[in-house]
């Protein structure tokens, strides 16, 4: 191989100036050495001196086997020249020739700037591989996890269309307050905190205090501050309830249809999920067939898919049927605040004279999910062990972000907040169901009160999941509102979800729907 030279020195002062001078990433450590600073895959070169393999080529071939097998990672810092020369006992040139070889194959990138890295398509450009490199494929041992996540996996939770146009129970970035809200959360993890807070206060009192005041007067929850305990969204909300309250085999009666979070949250903890069918009223426990209940499952407000709101009459069933089984009931108002019609009833929670209902709420259906918070409003005599488990198991959002949102909430900036994206979400909700009744005017289009989704049905039976399937396949991320029963009894149907789309794309993407329903519905 023919070297320039030439470029061989320019190489090499570009790697001192780089690596050997202030801006080094390689310190002197110990004796002087910069070695404890290296990639271990670099640290660990042997060279064999009476090997008729050429030093630089060993050199190369020990970077190329640790890139190819992940031992150094694309746009891992290599030392330079002059470090690994005298860290290898070898000239500082034959590492430079090494270098330069390595940028040539494509293994490497090099400038003046940024030194010389591992190039983060080596493996596509050089066609490396752990094997082609000289690994060794080894059979992969039987390791064994725990039943919670083996049922977690088995139900299999969908999560593939998150911020996919038509993605379920995804909201609208666009719609994200940036100036109010992004500034506080800018403000809040900027602040160098004045002193270090115990590892374990995970709980802010700002944002227990405001969101106590908050649910008082606009959901008539009753509490005191102390109940807030804040989760990392809806999920964490369920595994860390189901965590606290169930031991396996216990019965939890759940609204039927319902979030496949639910269903997954309450498997894991090898659950007996029990239905509770749904009319035009709501959860209905009265038509429930099973052992008595540890725990209730019901979405007053807007329930999921169908967005029915409980009456109150229902609501105070609800709460006779947990007393006589001496149950708990998880109250999910996920959607509270994207409610379009109905009347504003009280909480079951405010209902609630002695104490057995887990509240909860959250900001993501509004605030959009990058901001993963929500919260539980816990009962007093179950908040230690709420508190407790949360800092063990489920994690909390950081203080900075619990901060943030409770100053948004005292200035009356959220209430505002969602007024307007209620009204942007309202005026997509609309548009969506006139279309499927001008396009596809042979399906039944619900009737949501609120949520992010409208459910199409017919009046024959059709296989839902395939035409999903159908859909999915050319981008349209629907899903078949089978999956969401419980019972025996599923009905086919498609849940389709507008959160993301632009008020204007929403005709079109039923347009673009339709042909794949209308091919399912004639199979029947």
């Amino acid at each position: 191989m023919t070297v320039d030279h030439s470029a061989l020195d320019a190489e090499n002062l570009a790697l001192d100036e780089v690596q050997g001078g202030d801006l080094s990433g390689w310190k002197d450590v110990g004796q002087g050495s910069a070695s404890a600073d290296f990639p271990l895959a670099i640290a660990n070169i042997r060279l064999d001196s009476r090997s008729a393999q050429p030093i630089h080529e060993q050199i190369c071939h020990a970077v190329r086997t640790a890139a190819a097998a992940q031992k150094l990672p694309p746009g891992t810092l290599l030392p330079s020249s002059r470090e690994l020369a005298q860290h290898l006992g070898v000239a500082r040139n034959t590492v430079a020739f090494a270098y330069v070889r390595l940028v040539a194959e494509g293994i490497c990138v090099s400038n003046t700037r940024r030194g010389t890295r591992i190039a983060t398509d080596f493996a596509v450009r050089a066609g490396l591989t752990r094997e082609s490199a000289g690994g060794t494929s080894r059979p992969r041992p039987s390791l064994r996890t725990a039943f919670h996540i083996r049922a977690a996996l088995e139900l299999g939770i969908d999560r593939s269309a998150s911020g996919a146009p038509f993605a379920l129970s995804v909201s609208d970035p666009g719609l994200y307050p940036r100036t109010k809200l992004g500034r506080r959360l800018a403000a809040k993890f900027l602040d160098v905190p004045l002193r270090s807070q115990p590892m374990q206060a995970a709980e802010s009192n700002h944002f227990q205090t405001s969101l106590a005041n908050y649910l008082r007067s606009s959901r008539g929850v009753v509490c005191e501050a102390s109940q807030i305990v804040a989760v990392t969204g809806l999920e964490g909300a369920l595994d860390l309830t189901a965590r606290v309250l169930l031991d396996p085999g216990d019965a939890v009666q759940v609204q039927d249809p319902a979030m496949d979070l639910a269903h997954s949250a309450f498997l894991a903890a090898r659950a007996n999920i029990v239905p509770m069918p749904t009319d035009a009223e709501g959860a209905d426990p009265a038509g429930v067939v099973g052992p008595p209940a540890r725990l209730m499952y019901v979405a007053p407000s807007v329930s999921f898919p169908f967005g029915t709101q409980m009456s109150e009459q229902r609501r105070r069933a609800v709460l006779q049927a947990a007393q006589a089984q001496n149950a708990i009931i998880f109250e999910n108002e996920i959607y509270c605040e994207l409610r379009y019609g109905g009347q504003r009833l009280t909480s079951i929670q405010g209902l609630d004279e002695d104490d057995r209902v887990i509240y909860y709420g959250g900001f993501t259906e509004t605030l959009g999910n990058s901001v993963d918070i929500g919260y539980l409003v816990v009962p007093l005599a179950l908040r230690d062990a709420f508190v407790e488990m949360s800092r063990r198991a489920s994690g909390a959002p950081s203080r900075q972000l619990q901060d943030a949102i409770a100053e948004f909430v005292d200035e009356h900036e959220y209430a505002f907040h969602a007024r307007n994206v209620r009204g942007a979400y309202a005026d997509r909700l609309e548009t969506a169901r006139r279309s499927f009744r001008e396009v596809l005017p042979e399906l039944s289009v619900s009737e949501p009160n609120g949520g992010l989704f409208v459910v199409v049905c017919a009046d024959h039976p059709f296989d839902d999941v395939s035409a999903c399937n159908e859909a999915a396949a050319e981008g349209i991320p629907v899903r078949p509102l089978s999956r969401y029963f419980i019972s025996d009894r599923k009905q086919p149907g498609i849940v389709f979800g507008f959160g993301t789309m632009a008020e204007r794309s929403v005709r079109p993407a039923v347009q673009q729907l339709a042909p794949i329903l209308a091919r399912h519905l004639a199979r029947g």
